[in-house]
């Protein structure tokens, strides 16, 4: 009998583990759906928008030209 509550204890810890990484694989999964048409946005912003950087060097004047 105490073999059998032992196997039985065991059986829900390692139940419980798995449902535990069972949440914690969804909940990543959700978060890369998530922030993957945040990043594409913020892609198709940064190629569209000019850098500051390249204008500052085309206003830039050799003196010595």
């Amino acid at each position: 009998m105490k073999n059998f509550i032992s196997l039985l204890l065991i059986t829900f810890l390692y139940s419980s583990c798995a449902v535990a990484t069972l949440a914690t694989a969804t909940i990543k999964t959700t978060a890369a759906i998530i922030t993957l048409p945040v990043k594409a946005v913020g892609a198709a912003v940064e190629a569209i928008t000019p850098d500051d950087e390249d204008d500052q060097e085309d206003e830039e004047v050799d003196p010595e030209d």
